[in-house]
């Protein structure tokens, strides 16, 4: 199963990845920097070399634009290279060997059509993670076009979701759905659930675009403000003659496009696609939902209980991203690993630097590659308490959510009226 030769091909594979991740973090940032070799010239250097796009290697040969771009700029680009490659080795044998383990047929197959989207969903949540790190923002061309992505892999490669490996002992491979480890809906044919998935798409745009939001001036106002924000229509004070210069964004435009086709594409799969193929889309839009929601509500209420942003919308896109690409238990689970990280990092930041402020962003992609990782014992622990409370699941969270307010408002009254 394991072979040696293709384990080195895909670490190959993973040292080019590692080459465009470089070239995300600097030219997808709101910042962009002209450093990656696959970028814009900066000023002052008049070619490169064709062997700086070398992965790795490359980065040695640029180390004589230190002058333009800072002290040793070349060192975590290099290591991001040199850790994509043994990380893409390391997943291959990862899968390889799960794969072995459940001997099913066409387990050749099987491993690619696991392998190749996870490492898609490493590859956007790398970008994301170190954009975070540098200016405290997740681009929306990395999450919307994750989750885009996500929802055609899901369409057309229905074997790419996680496993469900309780259900293994019975001799078949199960996969993963919007309401395991109990069976499939029924009502899933009917065309409800179409309106359903639309409806969670549509939302998921909406939301994603971006507008601004307001209540000051009532909801009515407060509606018009947001609908004008996202088309930016032409001022009525602008003259007959003068052309209009307000347009709508371009990650505006990209969002409808892709809700647009989405919606098609949705309802093709729910006509004419197998059963496998729907169940797939389906469970993947309700995991995009999962995480968009999730974090949004943890978002408002930290806002409004600490009456200061507790989390940046980035970290909401990129939540509905993983859920889109692993379903919604595993963004629960990521969700709730996460923090572990955070805290510890947060604790030595808030030491050694003295700032309150953290991304959080990369804490959420640290744990939802975890949790791909180590799937197999997460699952095995998490099915006996879903198996009893997963239609439950909504109003735990709703008071799960109440509660956390309820503790950050009073943290904040003690931080205002005792530790002040």
């Amino acid at each position: 199963m394991f072979s040696w030769n293709t384990c080195l091909l895909v670490m190959m594979l993973g040292a080019v990845a590692g080459m465009f991740i470089n070239w995300g973090i600097y030219n997808l940032a709101w910042n962009k920097r002209p450093i990656s070799p696959w970028g814009p010239l900066p000023e002052g250097i008049s070619n490169r070399g064709w062997n700086t796009r070398i992965p790795i290697l490359g980065w040695l040969r640029l180390k004589s634009e230190t002058r333009t771009h800072g002290y040793h700029f070349w060192v975590r680009p290099l290591w991001i290279e040199l850790g994509m490659t043994v990380f893409f080795g390391f997943c291959y044998s990862h899968y390889s060997n799960l794969v072995e383990q459940l001997g099913v047929e066409e387990s050749s197959q099987l491993i690619w059509v696991q392998l190749v989207p996870f490492l898609c969903l490493a590859c956007l949540l790398c970008i994301a993670t170190f954009i975070d790190f540098d200016e405290r923002m997740i681009p929306d061309e990395v999450t919307v076009f994750g989750t885009l992505l996500a929802l055609v892999i899901a369409a057309f490669l229905p074997e790419s979701r996680l496993l469900d490996l309780t259900s293994l002992e019975s001799g078949q491979v199960v996969y993963l759905h919007a309401h395991s480890p109990k069976s499939w809906f029924v009502w899933t044919t009917e065309p409800r659930a179409l309106l359903y998935a639309m409806g969670m798409l549509g939302f998921w745009g909406l939301a994603s675009m971006p507008k601004l939001c307001t209540l000051r001036y009532g909801f009515l106002k407060g509606a018009r403000f947001m609908l004008a924000s996202v088309l930016r229509p032409r001022r009525k004070s602008l003259g007959k003659g003068e052309r209009r210069r307000r347009k709508p964004f371009s990650m505006t435009t990209a969002i409808a496009t892709g809700c647009m086709l989405g919606w098609a594409m949705l309802y093709a799969i729910w006509s004419n696609g197998t059963a496998e193929q729907w169940e797939s889309l389906l469970s993947a839009v309700i995991g995009m939902t999962a995480g968009l929601v999730l974090v949004w509500g943890v978002r408002i209420i930290g806002q409004i209980a600490l009456r200061q942003e507790a989390m940046g919308f980035g970290d909401v896109t990129l939540m509905a991203m993983i859920g889109a690409f692993l379903g919604w238990q595993a963004v629960m689970v990521t969700f709730f690993l996460a923090p572990f990280a955070g805290v510890i990092i947060g604790i030595i930041q808030a030491i050694t630097r003295r700032e309150n402020e953290m991304a959080f962003g990369p804490y959420l992609s640290l744990a939802a590659l975890v949790v791909v990782l180590f799937w197999e014992s997460i699952w095995i622990r998490i099915t006996p308490a879903l198996e009893q409370y997963v239609d439950a699941l909504p109003f735990v969270l709703m008071v799960g959510l109440s509660a956390m307010g309820g503790m950050l408002f009073a943290w904040r009254l003690i931080k205002e009226k005792i530790l002040a």
